[in-house]
């Protein structure tokens, strides 16, 4: 029984404020003496104790902004206090410089200092001077509500001082895009605060129309806020529109602040964007999916080869825009289907519905020579089997086409609640006017081992140009999307741009057949060498657009880079106990000492077997990948194995344990951020992965179907080619800001006192990350050399190899061969520590 806590505190001495530093001014100070803790964002559960702290119970957080605009020589003087803590159980003073995507630990108090003694620090951490940015917090990681942190005092003092003034910012223009007559569209013009000092603004002129002000939250901004003034474009008729607005505010500079606004309107979308133009002339030489085939009906008795569902050589500018929805008909019933692999041998009225596509009505836009779905990753369907996986595609011209514009999408089927991925493109015609041709499908490849076939088939189609929501934005996301990718060139260039180069070693490593290939690739020296994409009827056409699915590199991925992100945040999260995040394991009473990271190296000390992958079998498809809920996969993810070894010590492969990881590690950010914090979105995507510039895709994860939708973070993530690469590149940088620096280095092999668990003679499994010690392949090295990498079921590879080169291959042979690969990288530059 823990002790009530006031009992200890009439025994502690006054609260202590660090004196400040000889002539140091005082940017902000919080003793906490007034009772007030008003101005401190809080999570978990916080107050005000005593007329003396801010105490902190269980898991919580209270933060506070601090600009140090024209201080220098800040320091930050933090005092705090704990009671009843147990093992593994931490209270935090901690500072960020960034406005709070960051944090540096400043003073850790833990179980055995929790005596209600106080304990002080002093951190001037790099980047506090002359920053609007920083922030203090004092964090607790307790599990109960018994468990106290308190924040004593908070000082931050500096040198000089800014001029107390406001200083506005905000974009210069607003560009709407082209939009129908009738039609509309919303852009929000963000206006921030960058000064010292409050910012009033007193005034927003309204633009002419057809531009007009929608809403507005600016009233007064903080130093380091912002607020938001939406701007609606509705054109009534055809024409080119300008107008502006007028920010007024107490800026004594830029007193009045203007934005320019633009747009434009045609019917039916209209004018065709200069993006990605093609300088073709037209006179494409057609003998399959012709004018007359797609006009008139005729559906295809086989699948053709994919060089006719391909943007031709001599393709020349679409003349018509689409922006709208595309909906067909009949897909119930049309399509042919052709069998090759089917190892789980459906039948009976499963087997039926396999072979048709589900009802298909979505959202597309056009930019350029562009097409793309405004919904990505995996769509939920009302269809038995089926999830469609929409990725942009291409839009040309074709003299022999009667005026019509040719699209062609990429697209994959994804079996529901699981992770597969069938490949395929539909073409179509279409006007401006909303003519539109049938639709002409076809798949024929896949990444996935246990279920290979064909499907292709042409419907009929409704094309209804409307006004897409937010358009603009949509279109300025997707053309940053493909200019951010990474340069490309053919594996074969291998030879030329590094002279005695085997690209044949990376295009088919050990002999691997290269149909098997969805998709491989080579990144060194910011080029990315991609090869892949084959077929059974030629090569995939839009390799930048194949959706290949994770399996379990999304261990390493999701699960690794969560956790890591993590304890960058919050120091002490690779220690916390998986009981106390997850009720369901809790009763079970094997959970108690099993801590996120053990979870993660597949060392949780409960098992049934510990021979490799033995537990990895039957009981996994039926009672963890076959259930849509959660509650049926938590269930039998914390009871199906006993307690046989203490943990940290026996590495046995768990799915279920990385489900149970993802479980725990939601619970726990929630209680320090808030109840509707998710660790996929808001954790891995926002803090990591986005600013990687990541496709859409990437930022999509398969997750339960209820009302929890748990992210499956062992499995179920889909990545375009420049999204591996650019991933893959990440892991293998020597030093970043966003995961912890010494549990990544753990991961990566760079620390060899910390490799991890021992799944087989010769390799490793740490943090998410398999390694395999390779020195006895390659010339010239004199040590052990630990090469990492992630591994997915049926045959996906992705080496981090330590010469600052990523290799990678997406297959469906169940074959993991890629020491020719990685040998051949040595050549190239040294792999050797």
């Amino acid at each position: 029984m823990k002790p009530f806590p006031k009992l200890r505190w009439a025994l502690l001495a006054p609260a202590l404020v660090l004196p400040l530093a000889a002539n140091a001014a005082t940017v902000f100070s919080d003793d906490f003496s007034d009772g007030d803790i008003d101005g401190w964002s809080t999570s978990g559960n916080v107050d005000a104790y005593n007329n003396e702290s801010i105490r902190l119970r269980a898991t919580a957080t209270a933060t506070r902004a601090v600009s140090t605009a024209g201080f220098s020589s800040v320091s930050v003087d933090l005092v705090m206090s704990a009671t009843s803590l147990e093992n593994n159980e931490y209270c935090y003073a901690e500072i960020s410089t960034d406005g709070g995507n960051n944090w540096i630990t400043a003073l850790t108090v833990a179980n055995g200092q929790d005596s209600g003694t106080h304990y002080s620090a002093s951190s001037s951490p790099a980047g506090i001077d002359n920053n609007p940015q920083v922030q203090v917090r004092f964090r607790g990681t307790g599990a109960t509500t018994g468990d106290y942190c308190y924040g004593q005092s908070v000082a931050v003092t500096g040198s000089g001082g800014a001029p107390t003034d406001p200083d506005i910012d905000g974009p210069s223009a607003l560009n709407f895009g082209n939009i129908a007559p009738g039609g509309s569209n919303t852009l929000n013009a963000a206006i921030s605060n960058a000064g010292s000092a409050d910012l009033v603004i007193s005034n927003v002129s309204s633009p002419a129309a057809p531009f007009s002000i929608a809403s507005n939250n600016c009233t007064t901004v903080a130093p380091a806020g912002s607020c938001q003034i939406g701007v609606e474009f509705a054109p009534a008729s055809e024409g080119s529109f300008n107008g502006s607005i007028t920010v007024s505010s107490n800026d004594p500079d830029e007193g009045s602040f203007v934005i320019s606004l633009s747009g434009s309107s045609t019917e039916g979308g209209g004018s065709v964007e200069d993006f990605d133009p093609l300088t073709g002339s037209g006179n494409v030489s057609r003998g399959q999916l012709t004018f007359n085939t797609l006009i008139n009906g005729s559906d295809p008795s086989s699948l053709v080869d994919y060089s006719h569902y391909a943007l031709p050589a001599n393709a020349a500018m679409p003349t018509n825009n689409f922006e709208g929805s595309l909906e067909l008909f009949g897909e119930a019933g049309g399509g042919a289907f052709d069998e090759h692999v089917d190892t789980f041998r459906y039948t009976g009225s499963q087997d039926t519905t396999r072979k048709h596509l589900p009802e298909f009505d979505f959202e597309f836009i056009q930019t350029g020579s562009h097409l793309f779905p405004v919904q990505r990753g995996s769509i939920p369907s009302a269809h038995p089997e089926w999830e469609y996986v929409l990725t942009p595609g291409r839009v040309w011209n074709e003299n022999g086409d009667g005026g019509y514009s040719r699209a062609a999408l990429p697209f994959a089927l994804q079996q529901k609640n699981a992770n597969c991925m069938h490949n395929g493109v539909l073409t179509f015609l279409f006007k401006d006017d909303g003519s539109v041709s049938d639709v002409a499908y076809q798949i024929a490849g896949e990444t996935c081992l246990y279920f290979k076939v064909d499907m292709w088939g042409q419907l009929s189609a409704s094309y209804t140009p409307h006004s897409v929501s937010n358009a603009a934005d949509l279109i300025a996301g997707y053309q940053a999307e493909v200019n951010g990718r990474m340069p490309v060139k053919p594996l074969s260039d291998l030879a030329t741009d590094y002279p005695g180069t085997d690209a044949g070693k990376f295009t088919a490593p050990g002999g691997k057949d290269p149909a098997h290939i969805s998709l491989v690739g080579f990144v060194i020296d910011g080029t990315h060498y991609v090869g892949g994409c084959a077929s059974r009827r030629g090569d995939y056409p839009y390799c930048e657009s194949l959706a290949v699915p994770s399996y379990s590199s999304a261990k390493s991925v999701f699960a690794g880079s969560t956790l890591m992100r993590l304890e960058q945040k919050y120091s002490g999260s690779f220690n916390q106990i998986v009981g106390n995040y997850v009720p369901d394991c809790a009763s079970s009473g094997n959970w108690d000492d099993v801590t996120f990271e053990n979870a993660l190296d597949m060392a949780t000390g409960n098992y049934n077997l510990a021979g490799y992958m033995s537990d990895e079998g039957a009981s996994h498809t039926n009672d963890l990948f076959l259930p849509e809920d959660h509650a049926s996969k938590i269930g039998y993810s914390c009871t199906e194995y006993p307690r046989k070894a203490t943990p940290g010590t026996q590495w046995v492969y768990h799915t279920s344990d990385t489900y149970i990881l993802g479980t725990a590690m939601n619970a726990y950010v929630q209680g320090i951020e808030g109840s509707g914090t998710d660790i996929f979105t808001d954790i891995l995507v926002d803090e990591v992965l986005s600013p990687l510039g990541v496709s859409l895709t990437a930022e999509f994860t398969r997750r339960t179907y209820d009302a929890t939708a748990q992210p499956f973070t062992g499995w179920g993530l889909m990545w375009l080619r420049d999204d591996v690469a650019k991933i893959g590149s990440f892991f293998s940088g020597a030093s970043q800001t966003l995961l912890d620096q010494s549990e990544l280095d753990a991961a990566m092999q760079r620390n060899p006192s910390d490799r991890g668990t021992d799944p087989l003679a010769d390799y490793k499994y740490n943090n998410g990350f398999w390694a395999h010690e390779i020195s006895g392949n390659l010339s010239g090295c004199s040590s052990d050399l630990w090469l990492p990498f992630m591994s997915g079921y049926g045959g996906i590879s992705v080496l981090i190899l330590p010469n600052d080169s990523v290799y990678y291959y997406f297959s469906d042979d169940d074959e993991y061969v890629w020491m020719d690969a990685a040998v051949e990288a040595h050549s190239i530059r040294s792999l050797c520590n």
